[in-house]
């Protein structure tokens, strides 16, 4: 859970050195498909850079609040998080709850995983009941 409670305050941070380097070379992110517009799977270093360079673009005061972190099945970490904002062009203030699941391969995060509705997370992260 170390691994990914650093990436996220690294992304507090806005250090993307600091979670590259916490990334496999070949990681896996993978978008939920309810989102429009944004492609479903990246990939490599640079599929991280492009998953990052979606949401805070469209942002002022963009910020991410951790909610709850659990070890899952395997080596996989739930991460619920709420997100907030407000928008460039709109000015309105938006808040939405996002979840995760990692996979931990080698000391590095090999798959991220968002989802939109936290059933979905739990169940990827074989924490549902």
């Amino acid at each position: 859970m170390e691994i990914v409670r650093s990436a996220f305050a690294a992304a507090d941070r806005d250090d993307m050195e600091g979670i590259l380097r916490l990334c496999d070379e070949d990681i896996v992110v993978i978008q939920p498909p309810d989102l429009p517009g944004v492609s479903r799977e990246q990939r490599g270093h640079g599929g991280v850079l492009e998953a990052f360079s979606i949401w805070p673009e469209q942002w002022d005061d963009y910020r991410i609040e951790l909610l709850k972190i659990a070890a899952a099945r395997g080596a996989k970490i739930f991460v619920s998080t709420r997100t907030s904002g407000r928008g460039k062009q709109s000015g309105v203030e938006v808040s939405m709850d996002f979840s995760f699941v990692f996979t931990i391969t080698d000391g590095k995060i090999s798959e991220w995983r968002l989802f939109t509705q936290e059933a979905q997370a739990l169940e990827a992260a074989g924490l549902s009941e």
